[in-house]
């Protein structure tokens, strides 16, 4: 009976044993893995119908956005964000801007209405019709063999993008090509530096992520890139945002 018992009280502290470690193992590893990867969570997929649209749609018209406001009055230009709600008062998604300053950090302030969408565009190249080389083209293909030659120099080591101080991972796989697209910009003062050009046709090819709309409150906001290899070798870009939801 003894015997018994012990063996009894061996197999029941076996049990809680490998129950612990069961544990430990189901707990401790896989909360740190989602952890990690919980950041995703937060971004539209890259294969993703966005409101409609998909994430070279929304290149698109990220890039009609900035072009058709002067570059002393330009969203993607300005320094503080003081202009950052400028044009965005309908949709659904809501446009962060990049940086024309290369190796410079532009840091913004903006106020961001809660319930938007936020495009983030990474670093990338757009190509026109309204530019000289090394940014021309005169039909849809030479445009896109212009913005590929410039995008493929892209280190995707260098990509960061990270949303209070979190890392969404996997940026190489959120590059887009945007369709041929027209565009509509001041004659002067425009942000190509084409003065007496008005409009034009385009292609853009970038990395890019489409945030799900923020909680309320205060975030931080912080995307980079660099251009290693090819035309724009050596170029690279540095953007922190302090964002107020409401």
């Amino acid at each position: 009976m003894k015997s018994e018992n012990s063996s009894r009280l061996t197999l029941r502290f076996g049990l809680a044993m490998a129950i612990a470690v069961l544990s430990i193992l189901l707990t401790t590893p896989t909360a740190l893995f989602a952890q990690q990867g919980d950041q995703n969570n937060w971004v539209y997929p890259p294969d993703s119908v966005v409101f409609g649209m998909t994430y070279g749609d929304w290149l698109a018209a990220y890039w009609q956005y900035i072009l058709a406001f002067p570059a002393s009055a330009n969203p993607a230009t300005d320094t503080t964000g003081a202009i950052c709600n400028l044009g965005q008062s309908g949709g659904p998604v809501f446009f962060l801007n990049g940086s024309f300053a290369s190796g410079v950090l532009i840091t913004r302030s903006c106020t961001v209405p809660a319930g938007k969408a936020l495009y983030i565009p990474n670093v990338g190249c757009e190509c026109s019709t309204a530019e000289s080389a090394p940014f021309h083209g005169d039909t849809g293909q030479e445009m896109r063999a212009c913005t590929l030659a410039f995008t493929d120099g892209i280190d995707v080591r260098t990509l960061k993008v990270t949303v209070d101080h979190k890392k969404i991972q996997n940026l190489g796989s959120y590059r887009a090509q945007s369709p041929l697209y027209n565009f509509i910009m001041p004659a002067d003062d425009n942000i190509l530096g084409v003065p007496g050009v008005s409009s034009g046709s385009s292609v853009a090819d970038e990395y890019g992520v489409i945030l799900k709309p923020l909680s309320p409150g205060f975030h931080v906001i912080h995307f980079e890139g660099a251009f290693v290899t090819g035309p724009g070798a050596g170029a690279s870009f540095s953007v922190t945002y302090h964002l107020t939801v409401q």
